[in-house]
Protein backbone atom coordinates (compact mmCIF):
# COMPACT_ATOMS: atom_id res chain seq x y z
CA UNK A 1 0.00 0.00 0.00
CA UNK A 2 1.28 3.40 -0.85
CA UNK A 3 1.16 6.57 2.15
CA UNK A 4 2.32 9.79 2.06
CA UNK A 5 4.66 10.65 4.58
CA UNK A 6 6.87 13.57 5.95
CA UNK A 7 10.09 12.34 6.70
CA UNK A 8 12.60 14.30 8.83
CA UNK A 9 15.50 13.82 11.39
CA UNK A 10 15.64 14.26 15.13
CA UNK A 11 19.00 13.58 17.00
CA UNK A 12 20.12 11.41 13.92
CA UNK A 13 17.03 9.29 13.96
CA UNK A 14 15.37 9.01 10.49
CA UNK A 15 11.33 8.98 11.39
CA UNK A 16 8.39 9.00 9.66
CA UNK A 17 4.82 10.69 9.91
CA UNK A 18 1.24 9.50 8.53
CA UNK A 19 -1.74 8.80 9.07
CA UNK A 20 -3.25 4.93 9.04
CA UNK A 21 -6.31 3.28 9.73
CA UNK A 22 -6.28 2.01 13.57
CA UNK A 23 -7.16 -1.80 12.43
CA UNK A 24 -4.27 -1.06 9.33
CA UNK A 25 -1.68 -0.54 11.84
CA UNK A 26 -3.00 -3.86 13.85
CA UNK A 27 -2.34 -6.20 10.71
CA UNK A 28 1.05 -4.29 9.74
CA UNK A 29 3.06 -4.17 13.65
CA UNK A 30 3.78 -6.51 16.12
CA UNK A 31 4.39 -6.38 19.76
CA UNK A 32 7.59 -7.79 20.98
CA UNK A 33 6.34 -8.90 24.36
CA UNK A 34 7.33 -11.88 27.00
CA UNK A 35 4.20 -13.73 26.38
CA UNK A 36 4.64 -14.25 22.34
CA UNK A 37 8.83 -14.09 21.91
CA UNK A 38 11.31 -14.99 24.10
CA UNK A 39 13.55 -12.25 25.19
CA UNK A 40 10.48 -9.73 24.31
CA UNK A 41 10.79 -6.56 25.97
CA UNK A 42 7.19 -5.59 26.68
CA UNK A 43 4.54 -7.31 29.23
CA UNK A 44 1.59 -9.26 27.81
CA UNK A 45 -0.93 -7.39 26.35
CA UNK A 46 -4.45 -6.48 28.98
CA UNK A 47 -7.20 -7.38 27.42
CA UNK A 48 -8.95 -5.00 30.50
CA UNK A 49 -7.60 -2.07 29.57
CA UNK A 50 -8.17 -2.22 25.29
CA UNK A 51 -11.70 -2.83 26.34
CA UNK A 52 -11.81 0.43 28.13
CA UNK A 53 -10.40 2.03 25.68
CA UNK A 54 -12.70 0.58 23.05
CA UNK A 55 -15.89 1.48 25.25
CA UNK A 56 -13.82 4.94 25.72
CA UNK A 57 -13.73 5.25 21.75
CA UNK A 58 -17.11 4.03 20.81
CA UNK A 59 -19.43 4.80 23.57
CA UNK A 60 -18.47 8.51 24.57
CA UNK A 61 -17.03 9.69 21.07
CA UNK A 62 -13.97 9.67 22.51
CA UNK A 63 -10.74 10.46 20.47
CA UNK A 64 -6.85 9.10 20.58
CA UNK A 65 -4.65 11.95 19.43
CA UNK A 66 -1.37 10.30 20.66
CA UNK A 67 0.83 8.86 17.91
CA UNK A 68 1.19 5.21 17.72
CA UNK A 69 5.28 4.78 17.93
CA UNK A 70 6.51 1.81 15.61
CA UNK A 71 10.02 0.47 14.53
CA UNK A 72 11.18 -1.16 11.13
CA UNK A 73 14.15 -3.51 11.86
CA UNK A 74 17.36 -3.36 10.26
CA UNK A 75 16.35 -6.91 8.25
CA UNK A 76 12.82 -5.43 7.17
CA UNK A 77 14.58 -1.84 5.53
CA UNK A 78 14.88 -3.29 2.25
CA UNK A 79 11.01 -3.80 1.92
CA UNK A 80 10.12 0.26 2.58
CA UNK A 81 10.34 2.36 -0.70
CA UNK A 82 10.22 6.25 -0.09
CA UNK A 83 10.09 8.52 -2.98
CA UNK A 84 10.39 12.09 -2.17
CA UNK A 85 7.96 14.82 -3.57
CA UNK A 86 9.13 17.98 -1.93
CA UNK A 87 10.78 19.37 1.04
CA UNK A 88 10.51 22.57 3.26
CA UNK A 89 11.99 23.92 6.15
CA UNK A 90 14.20 20.66 6.48
CA UNK A 91 10.95 18.32 6.46
CA UNK A 92 10.78 16.45 3.50
CA UNK A 93 7.58 15.10 1.88
CA UNK A 94 6.81 11.85 -0.25
CA UNK A 95 4.86 8.73 -0.78
CA UNK A 96 6.37 5.33 0.81
CA UNK A 97 5.24 2.00 -0.28
CA UNK A 98 4.72 -0.23 2.75
CA UNK A 99 4.11 -3.94 2.92
CA UNK A 100 0.32 -5.40 3.29
CA UNK A 101 1.59 -7.58 6.57
CA UNK A 102 3.50 -7.32 9.30
CA UNK A 103 6.86 -5.83 9.67
CA UNK A 104 6.95 -3.28 11.94
CA UNK A 105 7.18 -3.42 16.04
CA UNK A 106 4.92 -1.42 18.42
CA UNK A 107 7.72 0.79 20.46
CA UNK A 108 4.48 2.70 22.32
CA UNK A 109 0.82 1.88 21.76
CA UNK A 110 0.04 -1.82 21.93
CA UNK A 111 -3.08 -1.29 24.10
CA UNK A 112 -4.15 1.56 21.90
CA UNK A 113 -3.32 -1.07 19.13
CA UNK A 114 -5.63 -3.51 20.84
CA UNK A 115 -7.99 -1.02 21.15
CA UNK A 116 -8.40 -0.75 17.33
CA UNK A 117 -8.89 -4.10 17.02
CA UNK A 118 -11.98 -4.26 18.97
CA UNK A 119 -13.56 -1.52 17.50
CA UNK A 120 -16.66 -2.25 15.32
CA UNK A 121 -15.75 0.78 12.66
CA UNK A 122 -12.28 1.93 11.89
CA UNK A 123 -10.68 4.84 13.02
CA UNK A 124 -7.59 7.12 11.46
CA UNK A 125 -4.38 7.76 14.08
CA UNK A 126 -1.10 9.41 13.94
CA UNK A 127 1.76 7.09 13.35
CA UNK A 128 5.20 7.73 13.51
CA UNK A 129 7.33 4.89 11.83
CA UNK A 130 10.98 5.24 13.37
CA UNK A 131 13.67 3.32 10.90
CA UNK A 132 16.49 0.60 11.58
CA UNK A 133 16.61 0.68 15.06
CA UNK A 134 17.45 -3.15 16.61
CA UNK A 135 15.54 -4.44 19.03
CA UNK A 136 18.03 -3.93 21.87
CA UNK A 137 17.35 0.03 20.31
CA UNK A 138 13.67 -0.68 20.61
CA UNK A 139 13.76 -1.74 24.12
CA UNK A 140 15.64 0.80 25.00
CA UNK A 141 13.29 3.26 23.78
CA UNK A 142 10.36 1.41 25.30
CA UNK A 143 11.67 1.94 28.43
CA UNK A 144 12.75 5.20 28.43
CA UNK A 145 9.53 6.33 27.08
CA UNK A 146 7.58 4.59 29.88
CA UNK A 147 10.09 5.55 32.34
CA UNK A 148 9.76 9.27 31.78
CA UNK A 149 6.26 9.69 30.55
CA UNK A 150 3.46 10.68 33.17
CA UNK A 151 0.66 8.11 33.44
CA UNK A 152 -2.99 8.50 32.26
CA UNK A 153 -5.85 8.00 34.44
CA UNK A 154 -7.52 4.86 34.04
CA UNK A 155 -10.90 5.94 33.46
CA UNK A 156 -9.45 8.51 30.54
CA UNK A 157 -11.03 11.32 32.80
CA UNK A 158 -10.96 15.44 32.13
CA UNK A 159 -11.17 17.32 35.01
CA UNK A 160 -10.20 20.59 33.98
CA UNK A 161 -12.56 20.45 31.30
CA UNK A 162 -15.20 19.17 33.15
CA UNK A 163 -17.37 22.30 32.79
CA UNK A 164 -17.29 22.14 28.92
CA UNK A 165 -17.91 17.95 28.70
CA UNK A 166 -21.05 17.01 27.59
CA UNK A 167 -23.16 14.47 29.36
CA UNK A 168 -21.59 11.54 28.40
CA UNK A 169 -18.25 11.91 29.11
CA UNK A 170 -19.43 13.38 32.73
CA UNK A 171 -21.15 10.21 33.11
CA UNK A 172 -17.64 8.17 32.59
CA UNK A 173 -15.76 10.98 34.43
CA UNK A 174 -18.01 9.97 37.08
CA UNK A 175 -18.13 6.49 36.90
CA UNK A 176 -14.15 6.19 36.94
CA UNK A 177 -14.01 8.46 40.09
CA UNK A 178 -16.47 5.73 41.96
CA UNK A 179 -14.63 3.39 40.76
CA UNK A 180 -11.39 4.57 42.33
CA UNK A 181 -12.95 5.38 45.44
CA UNK A 182 -14.34 2.09 45.74
CA UNK A 183 -10.64 -0.02 44.96
CA UNK A 184 -8.83 2.39 47.76
CA UNK A 185 -11.72 1.91 50.34
CA UNK A 186 -11.02 -1.98 49.26
CA UNK A 187 -7.30 -1.55 48.98
CA UNK A 188 -7.16 0.25 52.37
CA UNK A 189 -9.35 -2.51 54.47
CA UNK A 190 -7.25 -5.15 53.27
CA UNK A 191 -3.70 -3.21 54.36
CA UNK A 192 -5.27 -2.83 57.66
CA UNK A 193 -5.62 -6.24 58.15
CA UNK A 194 -2.76 -8.65 59.72
CA UNK A 195 -0.02 -6.31 58.29
CA UNK A 196 1.63 -4.02 59.96
CA UNK A 197 -0.89 -1.08 59.87
CA UNK A 198 -3.27 -3.73 61.53
CA UNK A 199 -4.34 -1.17 64.65
CA UNK A 200 -2.52 1.96 63.19
CA UNK A 201 -5.56 3.59 60.50
CA UNK A 202 -8.42 4.88 62.22
CA UNK A 203 -11.23 3.13 59.88
CA UNK A 204 -14.44 4.66 61.67
CA UNK A 205 -13.48 8.17 61.85
CA UNK A 206 -14.65 8.23 66.09
CA UNK A 207 -12.05 10.80 67.64
CA UNK A 208 -9.30 9.63 70.56
CA UNK A 209 -7.98 6.56 69.10
CA UNK A 210 -4.59 8.04 68.73
CA UNK A 211 -3.51 7.04 65.58
CA UNK A 212 -1.81 8.43 63.48
CA UNK A 213 -3.71 8.24 60.00
CA UNK A 214 -7.25 7.91 59.25
CA UNK A 215 -9.09 6.17 56.48
CA UNK A 216 -9.39 9.55 54.55
CA UNK A 217 -6.14 9.76 54.50
CA UNK A 218 -5.34 6.91 53.22
CA UNK A 219 -7.40 6.92 50.34
CA UNK A 220 -6.25 10.26 49.67
CA UNK A 221 -2.68 8.91 49.23
CA UNK A 222 -3.69 5.77 47.24
CA UNK A 223 -4.97 7.65 44.47
CA UNK A 224 -1.65 8.27 42.41
CA UNK A 225 -1.95 4.16 42.32
CA UNK A 226 -5.59 3.71 41.71
CA UNK A 227 -6.06 6.06 39.01
CA UNK A 228 -3.49 4.18 37.32
CA UNK A 229 -4.13 3.32 34.17
CA UNK A 230 -1.79 0.20 33.96
CA UNK A 231 -2.59 -0.61 37.99
CA UNK A 232 -6.63 -0.51 37.38
CA UNK A 233 -6.41 -3.60 34.54
CA UNK A 234 -5.06 -5.60 37.19
CA UNK A 235 -7.08 -8.06 39.66
CA UNK A 236 -7.91 -7.21 43.04
CA UNK A 237 -6.39 -9.90 44.19
CA UNK A 238 -2.87 -8.65 42.02
CA UNK A 239 -3.36 -5.01 43.03
CA UNK A 240 -3.71 -6.17 46.88
CA UNK A 241 -1.13 -8.65 46.65
CA UNK A 242 1.36 -5.56 45.28
CA UNK A 243 0.30 -2.94 47.87
CA UNK A 244 1.44 -5.83 50.91
CA UNK A 245 4.41 -6.52 49.18
CA UNK A 246 5.40 -2.82 48.87
CA UNK A 247 4.70 -1.97 52.59
CA UNK A 248 6.61 -5.45 53.62
CA UNK A 249 9.59 -4.04 51.03
CA UNK A 250 9.37 -0.52 52.91
CA UNK A 251 9.44 -2.54 56.34
CA UNK A 252 12.49 -4.19 55.16
CA UNK A 253 13.88 -1.05 54.18
CA UNK A 254 12.92 1.52 57.45
CA UNK A 255 12.52 -1.47 60.41
CA UNK A 256 12.23 1.27 62.93
CA UNK A 257 10.43 3.61 61.23
CA UNK A 258 7.23 0.71 61.14
CA UNK A 259 7.97 -0.67 64.15
CA UNK A 260 5.96 -0.62 67.52
CA UNK A 261 5.18 2.54 69.01
CA UNK A 262 7.14 4.64 66.42
CA UNK A 263 6.92 8.52 65.83
CA UNK A 264 8.26 8.68 62.09
CA UNK A 265 6.65 10.45 59.50
CA UNK A 266 5.96 7.13 57.68
CA UNK A 267 3.23 6.35 59.63
CA UNK A 268 2.00 9.63 59.19
CA UNK A 269 -0.38 10.84 55.97
CA UNK A 270 2.61 12.91 54.84
CA UNK A 271 4.54 10.03 55.00
CA UNK A 272 2.28 7.78 53.14
CA UNK A 273 1.30 9.94 50.81
CA UNK A 274 4.97 10.28 49.69
CA UNK A 275 5.38 6.39 49.57
CA UNK A 276 2.36 5.91 47.63
CA UNK A 277 3.52 8.41 45.02
CA UNK A 278 6.95 6.38 44.76
CA UNK A 279 5.12 2.93 44.90
CA UNK A 280 3.88 3.55 41.71
CA UNK A 281 6.64 4.01 39.76
CA UNK A 282 7.99 0.78 41.58
CA UNK A 283 5.05 -1.51 40.41
CA UNK A 284 5.43 0.22 36.93
CA UNK A 285 9.87 -0.80 36.94
CA UNK A 286 8.97 -3.93 38.40
CA UNK A 287 6.59 -5.18 35.16
CA UNK A 288 9.50 -4.09 33.21
CA UNK A 289 11.65 -5.75 34.92
CA UNK A 290 9.27 -8.65 34.95
CA UNK A 291 10.01 -9.19 38.58
CA UNK A 292 7.46 -8.05 41.49
CA UNK A 293 9.73 -9.42 44.66
CA UNK A 294 10.02 -8.09 47.69
CA UNK A 295 14.09 -8.25 46.89
CA UNK A 296 13.55 -5.82 43.39
CA UNK A 297 11.16 -3.54 45.54
CA UNK A 298 13.95 -3.43 48.13
CA UNK A 299 16.81 -2.80 45.82
CA UNK A 300 14.63 0.04 44.36
CA UNK A 301 14.36 1.76 47.65
CA UNK A 302 17.84 1.88 48.66
CA UNK A 303 19.08 4.64 47.16
CA UNK A 304 16.14 6.61 49.02
CA UNK A 305 17.60 5.85 52.37
CA UNK A 306 19.49 8.32 53.33
CA UNK A 307 17.69 11.24 51.69
CA UNK A 308 14.58 10.58 53.91
CA UNK A 309 16.76 10.05 57.19
CA UNK A 310 14.97 7.43 58.66
CA UNK A 311 11.56 9.46 58.13
CA UNK A 312 12.69 10.94 61.21
CA UNK A 313 10.06 13.45 61.91
CA UNK A 314 13.05 16.19 62.79
CA UNK A 315 15.11 14.75 59.98
CA UNK A 316 16.15 15.59 56.17
CA UNK A 317 12.28 15.74 55.35
CA UNK A 318 11.29 18.02 58.29
CA UNK A 319 11.64 21.17 55.67
CA UNK A 320 8.56 19.56 54.03
CA UNK A 321 6.23 18.71 56.64
CA UNK A 322 3.36 20.87 57.05
CA UNK A 323 4.05 22.72 53.26
CA UNK A 324 0.83 20.68 52.08
CA UNK A 325 0.26 18.88 48.52
CA UNK A 326 3.03 20.99 46.95
CA UNK A 327 5.41 19.89 49.62
CA UNK A 328 4.46 16.08 49.40
CA UNK A 329 5.27 16.31 45.65
CA UNK A 330 8.49 18.48 45.72
CA UNK A 331 9.22 15.73 48.30
CA UNK A 332 8.09 12.56 46.43
CA UNK A 333 10.08 13.81 43.17
CA UNK A 334 13.28 13.99 44.86
CA UNK A 335 12.57 10.37 45.93
CA UNK A 336 11.05 9.07 42.10
CA UNK A 337 14.26 10.40 40.60
CA UNK A 338 16.28 8.17 42.58
CA UNK A 339 14.20 5.13 42.56
CA UNK A 340 14.35 6.09 38.92
CA UNK A 341 18.57 6.28 38.45
CA UNK A 342 18.13 2.76 40.34
CA UNK A 343 16.14 1.34 37.85
CA UNK A 344 18.35 2.16 34.91
CA UNK A 345 20.80 0.31 36.64
CA UNK A 346 19.07 -2.90 37.09
CA UNK A 347 17.22 -2.49 33.73
CA UNK A 348 21.03 -2.45 32.08
CA UNK A 349 22.31 -5.31 33.94
CA UNK A 350 18.39 -7.13 32.88
CA UNK A 351 19.66 -6.46 29.29
CA UNK A 352 23.33 -7.84 29.36
CA UNK A 353 24.19 -11.18 27.77
CA UNK A 354 24.42 -14.07 30.15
Amino acid sequence: MEVKVHKFSQNGQEMYVTVLSGKTVAVISDVDSVDKYEGGYQRPRESARCHNLREYIEEVNGIVPGAVLLNVRPEKMAELHYSKLGEQDGVEFGAMQLPDEKFAWQIDGQHRVGAFELLTSDLLVPVVLLAGLTRRNEAEKFNIINSKQKNVSASLRYYDLMEFADEAVKRWSEKGEKESEELAYNLVVETSKNTLWEGRINLTGVRGMKRAINLKGFMDALKPIVKDRWFATLSFEKQKDLILTFWKAMARTWPTSLGPDTTSLLTKTFGVHIAYGVAIDIFLYCSQLNDFSEDTMVSLLEPTKGTVDNWDPNGALSGYSGGGRKAVGLATDVLRAQVRERFGELLKKSLQPA
